[in-house]
């Protein structure tokens, strides 16, 4: 459910808002709202700017000690510790920053290095010294690269302009040359050589033959390169210490969010407004009364026009379906949270998709122990037991269908396979009750505005008319057919009540009776819960089918038939699981929420202690 919200308005005096509101982070009730009249405090910008050196430092170590699992457990912090200052760790971050600063310069300057010596390959051969290329009183020279040309022509029409030319190595840049002219044809040897495309080099400003500076450009990269790996071997010495950056990250961060939110003042009072929870309104104001008694904090109803933050509450079945909701968008405030009504929807449709008792129960005892082990929080903990809920559905519609790791053993119930008639009544039957339970979602909600004669004439209606064609398929009689004509003339009816005149208002409700080819559609839709369970018991069959053929071919088969029996279901198991999931949360977005949701809320962030390495034990 959707719970209620009020604004809080505390007014304290400036000398405790440190304290304020490091007891409001603590506690992590207040959403407090940015005003366009505060400003951060002082020394805020040095914290984010600490921050994201520290952020920088725990990448480059991390390249270094290796990455952590994702659902590694966070080191468990003492809250006293977490508020203590950690110099030992700012130095350390400081260390990395500087080591990172150093590497990253000679590493470039060894790239820089390798890149011109690597450009003198074509020159290797002039044996000028390169400091010699230079004009004389009565000559001017020439370096760069040509395109591929008839050598012995180029030579013998250059030579009519009184010049030289030293033909050296080809490269993708084109042959490199070296022309020396006489000044009085310095024109018209730049002239010839514009025609043939000729492109000037640049060499580095070095004494010696090109082969020499070749060399030692090389050695003094090999140098530099050396020199950086040996301060990466620094960083590897001190990769164990990480924890520490860990921690110094975290408490930052803490920090910064405090900083950045710290209201509008006076000179000697300040205040701040935030959005609280309607029943933990007496909790913040114990949290503030703990600090100073000199505070006066209020809490109102949202007035007209303000939009709250959305916050959802709900049970330990459905509490990690609000993550498939989240997924979509936040219900907006005044609405209904679907989560205590889609949840059951959620799970049944998931195990009918994958289907497969055998991996209903790997999925299962997997997730359970990820859970237990790791202890993952927030999203990926919603994530992990919806999937754990869905391994559990899996199993009991598995054994209803009596599918284990793609074989038949004892149905309980009928072999989609072999009955895919029964198995389509079966999708559209849940189907249908999944859809009208949306449209009984959007009745309560138009009820509960008021707005009882809206939710007869355009959800109410459609009900009767579904009950009444369901009557005549099953019971023949005139209570069915009476139903729909009652329905369906309430629909044409009242349809078109919105328009002006009577006219638009028949043809508007007329128009309206034609929506029931959308709910068609959307029934149809439910045959994919037959497709992907059908998807599943086939790629297990084959699988299954294939290692039996190996099996049979001698001692090195049955190796190749334990590979492909364990990789292939592993592989099914996890493309079916990411099939069931995105097509049952579709079955909800598309179908379910069209009836009744309306979205748009916004997410209710506190100021709390939101920690990425570390867990903070209050």
């Amino acid at each position: 459910m959707l719970v209620q919200m009020k604004k809080a308005t505390l007014y304290a005096l400036k000398e405790d808002r440190d304290s304020i509101l490091l007891a409001l982070q603590r506690d992590g009730n207040v959403m407090l709202i940015p005003s366009a009249d505060e400003a951060a405090l002082p020394g805020a910008e040095n914290v984010g700017n600490e921050a994201e050196k520290t952020n920088g430092a725990i990448k480059f170590i991390t390249m270094h000690a290796g990455k952590s699992s994702f659902l590694t457990p966070r080191t468990p912090v003492a809250y006293n510790k977490f508020l203590q200052d950690t110099p030992v760790a700012a130095d350390l971050a400081e260390q990395v920053a500087t080591l990172e600063d150093k590497i990253g310069s000679l590493r470039n300057e060894a790239l820089t290095m390798r890149a011109q010596a690597g450009a003198l390959k074509p020159w290797l051969g002039l044996d000028i010294p390169l400091e010699k290329l230079a004009a004389t009183t009565s000559t001017v020279y020439f370096a760069g690269y040509l395109p591929e040309l008839a050598k012995d022509e180029f030579l013998e029409e250059i030579k009519e302009l009184t010049a030289e030319a030293i033909i050296l190595e080809e490269v993708p840049e084109g042959r490199a040359i070296v022309v020396f002219a006489h000044k009085s044809a310095s024109a018209d040897v730049k002239h010839f050589l514009k025609a043939h495309d000729f492109t000037d080099v640049v060499f580095p400003k070095r004494v010696g033959l090109a082969k020499e500076i070749a060399t030692d450009l090389t050695d003094a990269a090999k140098m530099k390169e050396s020199l950086a790996d040996n301060l990466e071997e620094e960083v590897k010495k001190i990769a164990h210490r990480k924890e520490e950056l860990y921690l110094y990250y975290d408490q930052l961060v803490a920090k910064q969010e405090r900083m950045a939110l710290s209201g509008v003042e006076t000179q000697k009072t300040f205040f701040v407004q935030g959005w609280v929870r309607a029943d933990k309104t007496e909790v913040v104001t114990k949290a503030v009364a703990e600090v100073t008694s000199a505070y006066d904090l209020n809490f109102v109803e949202p007035e007209e026009g303000e939009i709250p933050p959305s916050v959802m509450e709900n049970g330990k079945f459905s509490r990690p379906y609000e993550f498939v909701t989240e997924l979509y968008s936040r219900p907006k405030i005044g609405s209904l949270d679907p989560d205590f009504m889609m949840a059951p929807f959620h799970f049944i449709f998931f195990g009918m998709m994958l289907s497969d008792a055998g991996y209903g129960l790997v999925l299962t005892i997997l997730l359970y122990a990820v859970l237990k082990l790791f202890k993952p929080r927030d999203s990926a903990e919603k994530l992990i037991t919806v999937i754990l809920f869905g391994g559990v559905s899996t199993v009991l519609w598995g054994i209803l269908f009596g599918g284990w790791f793609g074989l038949e053993w004892r149905p309980l119930l009928f072999v989609p396979m072999k009955e895919p008639l029964k198995m389509l009544a079966l999708c559209f039957g849940l189907g249908a009750l999944h859809l009208v339970t949306g449209m009984c979602m959007k009745i309560y909600l138009l009820v509960k505005r008021g707005q009882v004669w809206a939710a007869i004439f355009d959800e109410v209606s459609w009900l009767v008319l579904f009950a009444g064609l369901f009557l005549m398929a099953l019971l023949p009689g005139e209570i069915g057919r009476d139903m729909a004509i009652v329905g369906a003339g309430t629909i044409v009816l009242t349809g078109g009540r919105e328009k002006k005149n009577v006219i638009a208002k028949f043809f508007g409700g007329l128009l309206s009776l034609y929506n029931i080819s959308g709910y068609v559609s959307d029934l149809l839709s439910y045959s994919r819960l037959f497709a992907l369970g059908l998807a599943t018991g086939v790629i297990a069959m084959v699988i299954n089918t294939i290692a039996k053929m190996l099996w049979e071919t001698g001692p090195a088969g049955v190796v190749i038939a334990v590979f492909v029996l364990v990789g292939g279901h592993i592989f099914n198991i996890l493309i079916n699981v990411l099939g069931s999931f995105v097509h049952t949360s579709r079955l909800q977005y598309i179908e379910f929420f069209s009836k009744f949701y309306e979205a748009g809320g916004k997410a209710f962030v506190p100021l709390a202690i939101r920690t990425k390495y570390v867990d903070v034990t209050k």
